[in-house]
């Protein structure tokens, strides 16, 4: 259920398959689960954000936290015994980065005052 809301999110049908970037519905759901991983995270979120000022660098990097420390902290998740739908949600949330990717690698991203 948690990656068919990341999925409804992302992609809603009524604003014609277009929508968020997933971080916060994908956060969401998963503080549920994972919530260790998801308080780091949001640390990793808040300091890369203070020091960097790229807020969609913040959230990639937020999104590496949280892989890392989901595979560290939970190898085997105890209620589905797979990381399947924290890497599902995560592909989703670099997917509908990809436009900021592609400017952070050109050095065209804005910085957030």
């Amino acid at each position: 259920m948690a990656v068919l809301a990341v999925i409804g999110h992302c992609f809603s049908p009524y604003l014609l398959f277009n929508g968020g970037k997933g971080i916060a519905t994908g956060a969401g759901v998963m503080i549920f689960f994972l919530p260790l991983e998801v308080i780091l995270a949001l640390i990793a979120w808040f300091v890369v954000g203070k020091v960097l000022k790229i807020s969609s660098l913040a959230s990639l990097g937020a999104l590496v936290v949280f892989i890392a420390s989901s595979f560290i902290i939970h190898p085997q998740i105890e209620v589905i015994n797979t990381h399947a739908p924290v890497l599902i949600i995560c592909f989703i949330i670099v997917y509908k980065h990809w436009e900021n990717i592609l400017r952070l690698i050109t050095g065209k991203e804005k910085k957030v005052i």
